[in-house]
C-alpha cells in the first residue's frame, strides 16, 4: 500500500524509513512520554489525590466545619470527575492527550493557588471541585495513563506499571513535604506553592508529550515499520487517527460499544467501583482514622509515607507481573489482604494494628496497576481513555458517597470502628467480582457486524485502523 505523499508523518520513501527505524534502534520515543508522563503523575496526581487529604484537618479546623463536610468537598471532586471523565475519554481519543494535559495541569495548578485563598466554605467547595478537580480529570489522572496506553502493546504492562508507580511515588515523596509545609508555612501557602509549581512543570511535560507513535510516524512498542504504512488521519488539535493497517498483530481492539456486551467489563468495573470507592475512602480519611486509633499527626504522616513507599515498587512488580501472570488472581488475593489489613486495624492494639493495615493498605495500593493493565489488555488501546471514561460514570458514585459515609460515621459515632466493618467486606466483594472476569473473546470484525446489520461509527473507525 502507498504513503500519501501529503503526509508529513509517514513517508513511503526508503532513506527515511531507514532513518526512522535507526532512531527507533537507539531510543524509543514512547519512553521520554513515560518519564514526562510519570513527573506530572507524581507532582500533579500526587499532590492532588494522594496528598491533599493531608490538609483534611487543618483546612477543617482552619474553616470550623465538621467532618462530613470537609467529606463533601472530595466526594463532589470524585463526583465531578465521574462526569468529567466520559467527556475528557472521548475528547482524549478524538483529538489527542498533548492539548488536554496542558489544560488539566495549567487549570489544577492556578487552581490551587488560588485555593489557598480561600476563607468561606462555598469557596473552598467551587475553588477545589470546580477548577482544581476540573484539572486533574482533564489532564493528570486517565488521560496520562491512555497515553502511555497508547505508546505500547507488547511492553504495556512494563509502562504503564511504570506511571502508576509514579503515582504511588507523589504519595511517598509529596506527602511528607506537604507535612512540612503545613508545620512551617501553614497550609495556605503550602497549597499555593503546589500549584505554582504544577503550573511551571506542565509547561515542559505539553512540550514533549505526543498522544500516539503514529503521529511521529513511529509504530508501538518502538518495533520498525513492516512496509509502507498508511497514512494518519490528522485531527484538530494535534491527534491524528491510527493508520488503516494493523500496528500488532498481538492486539485486539474492542470499541466500547463491544466492550460493553461482554461479561468481563461489567465484572470489572463491578471490582473497580468496589475497590476505588473504600479505598478512597479510606485514603481521605487516613489522618483522622489513625488519629482516632491513637497515633500523633506526626506517626500518622510517617505511616502514610511508608505505606506509599511500600507502594512504589508494589506497583511496578505486580503491574509487571499482571503482565505476565493472571491478573485475575493477583486483584483477588490483594484485594482480600486489604481485606486483612481494614480488620486488622479493627481488631488488633495500635502498633500491630497500625503495621497490618499499612501492609494492607500498600497490596491494595499495589495492584491498581494491574487493574488498568488488564483494562488495556483485553480491550486494546484505541478505546482506552473511552473506556476509562464510561468506568468512571459508575465507580465515581461510590467515590461520591463512601467518603460522606465515613464522615457522617465519625460524627455521629465518634469512631471509625463501622467503616471499617463496612468497608473490609467491600474489598472481597471486590476480590470476587476481579477474580470471575476472564478474558474476552476477540471482537467480531467489520464485516460481520454489517452483515448483522450493526455497524457502528465506533465500528467504522476501529475498522479503518
Amino acid at each position: 500500500m502507498s504513503t500519501s505523499p501529503t503526509n508529513p508523518q509517514i513517508s513511503s520513501d526508503p532513506t527515511e524509513t531507514g532513518t526512522t527505524q535507526r532512531r527507533q534502534g537507539r531510543f524509543f520515543y514512547g519512553w521520554y512520554v513515560v518519564a514526562v508522563a510519570c513527573l506530572q503523575g507524581m507532582f500533579g496526581n500526587g499532590a492532588i489525590s494522594t496528598g491533599f487529604p493531608r490538609f483534611f484537618e487543618p483546612i477543617r479546623g482552619d474553616l470550623g466545619i465538621s467532618y462530613a463536610a470537609m467529606s463533601l468537598v472530595f466526594s463532589l471532586a470524585r463526583a465531578e470527575g465521574g462526569l468529567g471523565a466520559p467527556l475528557v475519554g472521548w475528547l482524549v481519543d478524538k483529538f489527542g492527550s498533548r492539548p488536554m494535559i496542558l489544560f488539566g495541569g495549567l487549570t489544577a495548578g492556578i487552581g490551587l493557588m488560588l485555593l489557598s485563598f480561600a476563607t468561606e466554605y462555598w469557596q473552598l467547595v467551587l475553588l477545589f471541585v470546580g477548577v482544581v478537580s476540573v484539572g486533574k480529570t482533564a489532564g493528570l489522572g486517565q488521560t496520562l495513563m491512555a497515553t502511555v496506553n497508547q505508546w505500547f502493546i507488547r511492553r504495556k504492562a512494563v509502562a504503564l506499571s511504570t506511571l502508576m508507580t509514579a503515582f504511588a511515588g507523589g504519595g511517598a515523596i509529596v506527602v511528607p513535604l506537604l507535612h512540612m509545609g503545613i508545620v512551617f508555612l501553614d497550609w495556605r501557602p503550602t497549597v499555593f506553592i503546589i500549584g505554582l509549581f504544577i503550573v511551571i512543570l506542565t509547561l515542559p511535560v505539553a512540550y514533549v508529550i505526543r498522544s500516539r507513535p503514529e503521529d511521529m510516524g513511529l509504530r508501538p512498542d518502538g518495533d520498525p515499520p513492516t512496509g509502507a504504512a498508511a497514512p494518519a488521519r490528522p485531527t484538530r488539535g494535534g491527534g491524528h487517527h491510527a493508520p488503516a493497517t494493523s500496528t500488532s498483530s498481538e492486539e485486539q481492539n474492542f470499541t466500547v460499544r463491544q466492550a460493553l456486551r461482554t461479561q468481563s467489563f461489567w465484572f470489572i468495573l463491578l471490582g473497580v467501583i468496589t475497590r476505588v470507592s473504600a479505598t478512597n475512602s479510606i485514603i481521605i480519611h487516613l489522618f483522622p482514622l489513625l488519629v482516632w486509633k491513637g497515633m500523633t499527626e506526626d506517626v500518622a504522616t510517617l505511616a502514610a509515607s511508608v505505606m506509599f513507599f511500600m507502594a512504589i515498587p508494589l506497583r511496578f512488580l505486580l503491574g509487571v507481573a499482571g503482565g505476565r501472570l493472571s491478573p485475575r488472581k493477583l486483584l483477588f488475593y490483594g484485594m482480600n489482604l486489604g481485606a486483612i489489613g481494614l480488620v486488622g486495624l479493627w481488631v488488633l492494639p495500635q502498633w500491630p494494628a497500625l503495621i497490618v493495615f499499612i501492609l494492607g493498605l500498600a497490596i491494595v495500593e499495589g495492584i491498581t496497576s494491574v487493574n488498568w493493565i488488564m483494562v488495556g489488555d483485553y480491550f486494546g488501546r484505541n478505546r482506552f481513555a473511552s473506556l476509562m471514561g464510561a468506568m468512571s460514570i459508575f465507580h465515581n458514585i461510590g467515590m461520591f458517597i463512601a467518603p460522606i459515609y465515613a464522615g457522617w460515621i465519625r460524627d455521629t459515632t465518634g469512631s471509625y470502628e463501622i467503616v471499617l466493618m463496612t468497608f473490609a467486606p467491600t474489598f472481597v466483594l471486590s476480590a470476587f467480582m476481579f477474580a470471575m472476569a476472564r478474558r474476552p473473546s476477540p471482537p467480531q470484525s467489520s464485516g460481520e457486524v454489517e452483515e448483522a446489520g450493526e455497524v457502528t461509527q465506533d465500528a467504522g473507525d476501529n475498522a479503518g485502523r
